[in-house]
């Protein structure tokens, strides 16, 4: 049984392996296994590496444990992306509070870290088939989309705390 992996494990700071293999049954247990930790924890979204796999895949689902959605959470659907890519960044970059699964301090009350992101992206990917999927995401569905990729990339939302404004993510 897998459980959520904190900075700083070396795992969060390595760039993912894309997946190759789909349709497998670990492939599908990973992708159970990651929700029922991320309904367990309450966030929005997981990436394999916050698990202990250093493969490209992420999941978004704000349902919570009961089935309502936490309002922070608004625009999230459920989505499993593999491979996933952003092909556009859309809009000048506003910046947000996040918290992390894998940085526990940024859970609680007043503990999040602001990050400045895109506010719409395209993005493509792959379903867990393997078969091609992609779309555009507003708001906070494109932040959190922007934030599992960068676990992917090995990078935490505390690698986006920089000194001055000219920052641009």
């Amino acid at each position: 049984m897998r459980s959520i992996v904190t900075a700083p494990a070396a795992i969060l700071s390595a760039t993912a392996k894309p997946i190759e293999d789909f349709a497998t049954p670990w492939l599908y247990d990973l992708v159970a296994e990651m929700a029922r930790i991320r309904r367990a924890m309450g966030g929005a979204g997981i990436a394999a590496p916050q698990v202990g796999e250093g493969v490209r895949l992420f999941l978004l689902d704000a349902a919570q444990r009961d089935g309502t959605v936490l309002s922070r959470h608004a625009g999230i659907e459920r989505l499993v992306v593999a491979n996933p890519c952003i092909i556009r960044h859309e809009g000048e970059p506003v910046t947000g509070a996040e918290g992390c699964l894998s940085i526990p301090s940024t859970l609680v009350s007043g503990g999040r870290i602001d990050v400045r992101r895109s506010p719409r992206i395209v993005w493509r990917g792959s379903s867990l088939t393997g078969s091609a999927i992609g779309g555009t995401l507003d708001g906070f569905a494109a932040r959190a989309f922007q934030h599992e990729v960068d676990h992917l990339d090995g990078i935490l939302i505390t690698d986006h705390i920089v000194a001055g404004p000219e920052r641009q993510p």
